[in-house]
């Protein structure tokens, strides 16, 4: 017999602080989903953050006694490997909760590939579930099961589930931005100060608010960029209006909390040096915890003279990766795929590919793009 159980007040209380703290842990809400698996009597659960596509395998938190906690871009179980194509329950209206039964028979669920290879030997059988959306508009879904000998789950827990989905849409998307800014921050303060690439943070109205070391040199070669009235200063009038643009565009965006443009130019120098290249990027902005005079947004200047290239320590203490992990992570940065990375190191595809789960738990990111993007551009297309 699996019924719901009562849920008080300072249940319900526990299991929003579980949900809402749900990003900062190491098992990302697994809290949240062990503590609603009790008060409502499931076997199972999980948020599927992204559905497996492709060679992406996805990205899965699950709460199980049989399972891993975190599936990070793996290919080594069914589901995620091939049998996710079949999932059943797809594309539910945003926000409702929903049953299996309502979406296939049991009877036809019982003859279908998926059920033998992936519910029945974990014996999840009754499913319920909600399909929400993240922080960037994008659909993730959030599922628990019974097992089979189980009664399936009725009203209470479809209401229950009902008055968490507004929460957990808000937790996860909070999260995300919260994972974002902490990582942006960090690799701010904690890698471009060592690298060769110009960094300068600028506040709403273009001012400066901090610079690092390489910044400081330009300023001092005074090579078509300087500093005046704390705001950068390009001797170039044409550049010098297209900053200014640019930055108001970004302001002007963070004002309406609309998307910020990030936009690129290149600098005349008078000693006949290569163009300098500028990045404006936003920041992520938080009006209600950020006091005035704080970054809003961040310039790269690229000197194309200088190499900026990570050397394998600065990986290596940065992300805690291994050599191994690091001679990986630069092949792929230079245009190679996963296959010819394994060829190139003389490893296994499939030791590259758990070689490559450590290095997205490591450095935060959760697609081989994103790393590509963080080792070979973190100074100037971290995103």
């Amino acid at each position: 017999m699996h019924r719901m159980k009562e849920a008080d007040l300072t249940d319900f209380s526990k299991l929003l602080g579980h949900l809402y703290d749900g990003h900062i842990e190491e098992d990302p809400y697994n809290a949240f989903l062990t503590e609603t698996r009790r008060i409502i009597d499931a076997s199972f659960g999980s948020i599927t953050m992204r559905e497996p596509q492709g060679d992406d395998g996805g990205l899965l938190f699950v709460s199980s006694e049989q399972l891993a906690k975190t599936f990070v871009d793996d290919h080594n179980n069914p589901y995620t490997d091939r049998y996710y194509t079949s999932n059943l329950m797809t594309n539910l209206p945003w926000g409702k909760v929903v049953s299996l039964d309502e979406c296939v028979s049991y009877q036809s669920l019982e003859q279908t590939d998926l059920y033998h290879f992936c519910m029945a030997p974990i014996d999840i059988y009754h499913m319920i579930g909600v399909d929400l959306r993240n922080a960037n508009g994008q659909r993730f879904s959030v599922r628990f099961c019974r097992p089979k000998s189980a009664e399936n789950f009725g009203s209470a827990e479809r209401d229950f589930l009902e008055l968490l989905a507004s929460h957990i849409q808000r937790a996860v998307a909070n999260g995300m931005q919260l994972i974002q800014m902490d990582k942006e921050r960090r690799l701010y303060s904690s890698t471009f100060v060592r690298q060769s690439v110009g960094v300068i943070t600028l506040d709403e109205r273009g001012k400066i608010v901090t610079r690092n070391t390489v910044a400081d040199t330009l300023v001092r070669d005074k090579d078509g960029f300087s500093i005046v009235n704390e705001q950068i200063h390009l001797e170039s009038p044409a550049a010098r209006g297209k900053l200014q643009e640019y930055i108001e565009a970004i302001a002007a965006a963070q004002r309406e909390h609309a998307p910020a443009p990030t936009n690129a130019l290149s600098v005349d120098r008078p000693s006949g040096k290569a163009d300098l290249e500028l990045l404006i990027k936003p920041m992520m902005i938080d009006a209600t915890v950020e006091p005035g005079h704080t970054p809003h947004m961040i310039v790269f200047i690229n000197e194309p003279e200088r190499s900026y290239e990570i050397d394998t320590r600065i990986l290596m203490s940065l992300y805690g990766l291994t050599k191994a992990e690091v001679s990986l992570s630069k092949l792929l940065a230079e245009g190679a795929n996963l296959d010819q990375a394994a060829a190139e190191l003389g490893i296994a595809r499939n030791t590259a590919r758990a070689q490559l789960r450590s290095i997205f738990a490591k450095t935060g990111v959760s697609r081989q793009s994103m790393l590509v993007s963080l080792i070979l551009k973190s100074v100037v297309t971290y995103s």
